[in-house]
């Protein structure tokens, strides 16, 4: 064989070592797709898995992609949320949250309050949150009512006479059971401001005494009318009371 015929053979080969090259994407090696790309299943990809992709990537359908929600750190969250395994997400114990926080309905945050008593007349406390009543009855249905408490002028005290009243209340109240609303009212002596504050000592004053009979705090809730129901103009035994909704 003559040398021209030699390399007239190599050239044959060659370029038929190159017509035999799959057409892009397909591929039978990673050398016949682009730089950084593999041959996975005949067809260039991006990745074979996630070690393929950078930080904070994963590989879906031979794609890297954003990983949804990933995180390195709470900071990389949106507030409320905590980094849990490299991925945004609610809480789920006040352990998760930061300092003087709280896991409220999957959210950390700080306390508006622990107890309907630090909440301002008129709300009571929900989730760590003071709200506004929405229900004014939510009592069980029963053949008894509760009986309104009354108080002495310019007080908040529950004094004997109504302590023994408070016992058959507390009775009913047990016998309906549910979650009830103790409403504060004055009489219409006095500024607006004065009033809603003595109506909320008075609805306090009640709720406390039938806790320690033996009723749920988590069932009674507090609200102040102070002078807004009273009679005018001036002072009114009836108006100086405790009601049950």
């Amino acid at each position: 064989m003559s040398r021209t015929i030699f390399l007239s053979l190599l050239a044959a080969l060659a370029m038929l070592a190159v017509s035999c090259k799959p057409d892009y994407p397909n591929c039978k090696k990673d050398k016949h797709c682009h730089e950084g790309e593999f041959c996975v299943n005949n067809i260039c990809q991006q990745c074979r898995d996630n070690a393929d992709c950078a930080k904070g990537e994963e590989c879906a359908q031979g794609a890297c992609r954003a990983i949804p929600g990933y995180c390195e750190s709470v900071s990389d969250c949106a507030p409320g949320q905590v980094c849990r395994n490299n991925i945004c997400g609610p809480c789920y114990s006040d352990d998760e949250c930061g300092p003087d926080q709280v896991c409220a309905d999957g959210q950390c945050l700080v306390p508006e309050c622990r107890s309907d008593e630090d909440c301002p007349a008129g709300l009571y406390c929900q989730n760590y949150r003071c709200k506004a009543q929405e229900q004014v009855s939510t009592m069980g249905s029963g053949d008894c009512s509760p009986d309104s408490v009354y108080f002495d002028f310019d007080s908040s005290e529950v004094n004997s006479s109504n302590r023994r009243a408070l016992e058959s209340t507390f009775e009913c109240l047990q016998k309906r059971g549910g979650r009830v609303t103790l409403e504060g009212h004055c009489d219409a002596v006095g500024t607006t401001e004065y009033n809603m504050a003595l109506g909320d000592r008075r609805a306090r004053m009640v709720k406390n005494l039938l806790h320690r009979m033996g009723l749920e705090n988590n069932n009674m809730r507090t609200v102040s009318k102070g002078k807004e129901e009273a009679t005018p103009p001036g002072p009114n035994d009836r108006d100086r009371r405790v009601d049950f909704k």
